[in-house]
């Protein structure tokens, strides 16, 4: 094999080294051994054939001509036939006898005579060749034949031959005869030349070398008549002719890994390339499992290192990665075939989801077809895989290496892929260099050429398929190449992204342009930046605010809407991601208002994306809150229901347009709270006016058109609800057996005035079938803390939420909670009220017509003294007959029913409401008196409501007809605390008025009730 070309890097050069000291691979030994046994030869006449042994580009040219350097050029003469000039098996016997003729010294007088017999010689012994046999019992015969047969003036070709051996003997200097590259001839032309060397060169004084692939030798003997595809029969010819047989030394593996490791680094130097602490231990990886077990000549590595020579300036060596280059250079070199079906499934191979045909299509089986010969093929099998992971069986590998690839050059990246096949640098398509630098002078405030060339890059013609793809690559790369920038920098760079956002829409109905990628680079940047704040317009822009948001989300780590609510929940200033989550979510929600507020000439925008954005990172409770209030402010329900109604995209013959899809109506009626809708329902009933629901345009996106969709949706959900409004209301199971049977503690001082309702709800925590236990003791700090504890845990309960909401109505204040009774750490009883306003004299029931109170205990459950438990009741009673229907002092009590200051349904709803809310309270006090262990997740919640009469009493029950006489004066439920107050008030109130004989309340319940919790 060639090595000369080593030192400058010229690895296409194929010529042989011609001194020792250029050996790379340790073959001096073999080759002094070699010359020894020359030497020995030397000292004898006899005719002597040398085989030297070895595989193509192992390096036996250079092994000879060592060895020729290593003979006494004043005692050997030595002479070349190159086998690639011999023009036919007639110029055998002309090249051999000019070769030997030609290494006869000249000045000699013995000389000149051994030169001018082997003239002669020449001209007999050429015809002679055809008719001399290669082997047998009848060459001799045949041969001395035709010796006799021929002549020239009357000499025979015996006669010259014997003056030529006597000119030789004479003369008795040795002749080394080398034929170089016998293994290229063609059958005839190999079987003329062992015939001249078996027969007619045999001459005293001259020794042949041959040097041959073996294997090559005997596939070309097999051809011919002399083995007739009988192996044995051609290897039994071959030592016929072989008198001394040499094996070239292999190349030793150490000796392979610096060829490649010294060619390789010359190779990357020359390319500018540089490799990354992974790629080097990935080089490694190819070379030892791959490249190095069957590249095993020099000449194999060079032709690799040849062509990564060639190519890797030319595709860029920071343009693709440098291992994967490499691995697919040697397959493209070492198994054309095999390079073909890559380069044919190349995009399947990098994106496809049919897996299963495409591993069909690169298994051992199929590489076999494609000419891997059967050794390579696990090897070969096994590198596909690595450049292309979707080949392995292993789908979360497959998958996780193909992610993780991305932005790192490699060949199974999409936007790398057609870097390795092209050869040249693709036009059209800026580098990674470019862009680097591009990103770098954006990043400092410097745009220049480099810039220049990206705005160019980022200004694709939206028709034309392949400019935008090419747009689209050059986005991801970007993101890529923005993954290390430092904080600052990468705030820099982002009002430049903003800017390109216009611009990369596709216009299409359906298309999906550049401005996704981009919002993929926004993501990038939005992880590393810091310092400088976003310009204070971005979150607030419409064209960008769709991009912001889901690149936020695409930013943040998993799960993400986890991450952005505790982002968004953090101090303003304490972290720059933070304030950018806040500032853009708070605008998304005032676009939602904003928008709606325009109509039907607001414009085109993703309202139900800023939506599903707010309710996925803060949760549909709060987003159902926001949207209560803003109704309840004054937001057109029509309007908002609207900007909920889904536009997909229909892809027919014609191509792709946009229409109308889906409304759910009844999921709205829960977020938004029926009642909103049924006060608004002459609002729906203009919206909705005109076309028949059946007869909708759904082409028609616009915003009047979804207006009307929607509200005509609204309209027959809130019909159907009217129907069979029970269907709609919340049905919550109800628990059989629990321990609040006996539990009434005195919660209100009611003077011995008997209250007219009263209401009370018993939370406990952990659920269980017994109250808190003294047994153990109590729990918690001391005493007087815990008192505080509660007194401040009522204060801001929902139930003094409540009572504090009624004072300008009602006419009352609010007396301070105050401890009324307690036991140490076991229980704590707290009371409070609302005292009338109006100056006189009242007696008590009108001078305190409302009492609230509040029983803490702590204890232990009954099977594990370990186990603490906690029961919170709290209680509201009214004295009502001495009241009006403003809820002040009445002259007389009343004795009408219902009674003047009786609650109305809706009210007697939103009273429950809050007072079911108080198990927030529960959990509240438990957190407060326990700071090491959070509250248990499973509670029972104890719902009752007692009358001093009947219900008609206290309720204005007159809307809706009864159906029997018996009164009961006390209902009582208990649940499972899992639902929402409003689902449990809801649920109660319906089962209270059914078991008291009322019907066709439950939609008057419907109407009042409100998913959105508060």
């Amino acid at each position: 094999m060639a090595v000369s070309g080593l030192s400058d890097g010229n690895w296409w050069v194929d010529d042989p080294i011609d001194e020792p000291s250029e050996d790379l691979f340790g073959r001096g030994p073999f080759v002094a051994r070699a010359v020894a046994l020359l030497d020995q030869i030397g000292s004898r006449p006899s005719s002597t054939v040398v085989g030297l042994v070895g595989p193509w580009g192992s390096g036996k040219t250079s092994t000879i001509r060592m060895i020729v350097a290593g003979l006494n050029s004043d005692r050997w003469g030595v002479t070349w036939i190159n086998p690639w000039a011999l023009s036919g098996p007639d110029s055998v016997v002309t090249e051999l006898l000019g070769a030997i003729r030609a290494a006869v010294p000249e000045k000699t007088s013995t000389g000149a005579r051994v030169r001018d017999q082997l003239s002669r010689y020449g001209v007999l012994a050429t015809p002679a060749l055809s008719m001399v046999p290669v082997i047998g019992s009848a060459a001799t015969a045949v041969a001395n034949e035709a010796l006799q047969r021929l002549g020239d003036q009357g000499t025979t070709l015996e006669e010259q031959a014997d003056r030529v051996r006597d000119t030789l003997h004479a003369l008795a200097r040795p002749t080394l005869v080398v034929i170089d590259d016998v293994d290229r001839l063609q059958p005839e032309q190999l079987l003329a030349v062992f015939r001249a060397v078996r027969v007619l060169g045999r001459l005293p004084h001259v020794h042949y070398v041959l040097a041959y692939d073996q294997e090559t030798i005997l596939d070309v003997l097999s051809t011919t008549p002399i083995a007739d595809k009988h192996g044995a029969r051609a290897v039994a010819f071959l030592e016929k002719i072989v008198t001394l047989r040499l094996e070239q030394p292999p190349v030793r593996p150490e000796h392979a890994e610096s060829l490649f490791n010294t060619g390789c680094a010359d190779a990357l130097g020359r390319a500018s390339a540089s490799l990354s602490e992974d790629a080097q231990r990935r080089m490694v990886e190819e070379r030892e499992a791959l490249l190095l077990k069957v590249l095993t000549e020099p000449r194999s590595v060079a032709r690799l290192l040849t062509q990564v020579d060639i190519y890797l300036p030319l595709v860029g060596a920071a343009e693709v990665d440098i291992v994967d280059f490499i691995t697919l250079t040697f397959l493209r070199i070492t198994y054309p075939r095999l390079y073909q079906a890559i380069a044919m499934h190349r995009s399947t191979l990098v994106d496809t989801t049919d897996l299963a045909d495409l591993r069909a299509e690169f298994d051992e089986v199929a590489l076999t077809r494609l000419d891997v010969p059967a050794p390579h093929t696990r090897r070969v099998a096994d590198a596909l895989q690595r450049l292309f992971p979707r080949l392995t069986t292993d789908l979360v590998r497959s998958t996780g290496a193909q992610h993780r690839r991305r932005g790192q050059r490699r060949i199974s990246d999409p936007d790398y892929t057609e870097r390795y096949f092209a050869l040249t640098p693709i036009t059209g398509e800026i580098s990674d260099d470019t862009l680097a630098r591009a990103i770098r002078e954006l990043a400092e405030g410097r745009p220049g050429t480099a810039s220049k060339d990206l705005a160019l890059a980022l200004r694709p013609d939206l028709t034309d398929a392949h400019a935008y793809a090419r747009a689209a690559r050059t986005l991801r790369r970007a993101a890529s190449l923005s993954a290390e920038l430092p904080g600052r920098e990468a705030a820099a760079v982002i009002p430049y992204v903003f800017e390109q956002f216009d611009h990369l829409r596709i216009p299409a109905a359906g298309g999906f342009g550049p401005d996704e990628e981009a919002t993929l680079w926004l993501a990038a940047l939005l992880q590393r930046a810091d310092g400088e704040p976003l310009p204070a317009t971005a979150p607030g822009d419409p064209g960008l605010l769709p991009y912001l948001l889901n690149a936020i989300r695409m930013a943040v780590a998993e799960p993400a809407d986890t991450t952005i609510a505790r982002l968004a929940a953090q101090p303003p200033g304490s972290a720059w991601l933070s304030d950018v989550i806040r500032a853009t979510y708070e605008a998304a929600w005032a676009r939602v208002q904003e928008h709606t507020r325009l109509g039907d000439t607001a414009p085109i925008e993703p309202v139900s994306l800023y939506i599903s954005r707010l309710e996925a990172a803060f949760g549909d409770a709060d987003v159902d809150r926001r949207i209560a209030t803003a109704v309840d402010g004054g937001l057109p329900i029509a309007d908002l229901a609207a900007r909920l109604v889904d536009i997909e995209v229909a892809f027919t013959s014609a191509g792709p347009h946009t229409r109308i899809g889906e409304f759910d109506a009844t999921a709205f009626l829960r977020r938004i709270g029926r009642h909103r809708i049924s006060a608004a329902r002459a609002h729906l009933d203009r919206a909705a006016a005109g076309t028949r629901l059946d007869a909708l345009d759904r082409t028609d996106v616009s915003w009047a058109n979804r207006r009307w969709f929607a509200a005509s949706a609204l309209i027959e959900a809130l019909n159907a609800g009217t129907a069979e409004p029970g269907r709609l209301l919340p049905t919550l199971s109800e628990e059989q057996r629990h321990p609040f049977l006996n539990h009434r503690p005195s919660l209100m001082n009611d003077g011995g005035e008997p209250l007219d309702l009263t209401l009370q709800v018993a939370v406990l925590l952990p659920a269980g079938d017994e109250i808190p236990s003294p047994l153990h003791g109590g729990w918690g700090p001391s005493v007087d803390t815990r008192e505080e504890i509660l007194i401040v845990a009522m204060r801001d309960a929902p139930i003094s939420d409540w009572i504090r909401a009624r004072q300008s109505d009602w006419g009352i204040a609010a007396e301070p909670w105050t401890i009324s009774d307690a036991n140490g750490r076991l229980y704590t009883t707290a009371q409070s009220g609302a005292r009338v306003a109006t100056p006189g004299t009242l007696g008590l029931r009108q001078a305190l017509p409302l009492r609230v109170g509040a029983h803490l205990i702590t204890g232990h459950t009954g099977q594990s003294p370990n186990q603490q438990s906690l029961l919170l009741t709290v209680g509201i009673g009214f004295h009502l007959a001495e009241l009006d229907e403003q809820h002040r002092p009445a002259e007389a009590r009343a004795r009408v029913v219902p009674l003047p200051a009786a609650f109305t349904l809706h009210g007697l709803f939103e009273l429950t409401e809050a007072l079911v809310r108080c198990a927030q309270t529960t959990n509240a006090l438990w957190t407060q008196l326990d700071d090491k262990s959070p509250p248990p997740e499973t509670a029972l919640l104890h719902l009752s409501l007692t009358t001093a009469e009947e219900p008609a009493a206290v309720v204005d029950l007159t809307a809706y007809p009864r159906r029997g006489t018996a009164a009961r004066s006390q209902y009582s439920k208990v649940y499972q605390y899992r639902s929402r107050a409003g689902d449990i008030a809801a649920a109660a109130l319906r089962d209270w008025l059914s078991e008291a004989g009322y019907r066709h309340h439950e939609q008057a319940i419907l109407d009042m009730w409100d998913p959105a919790p508060k």
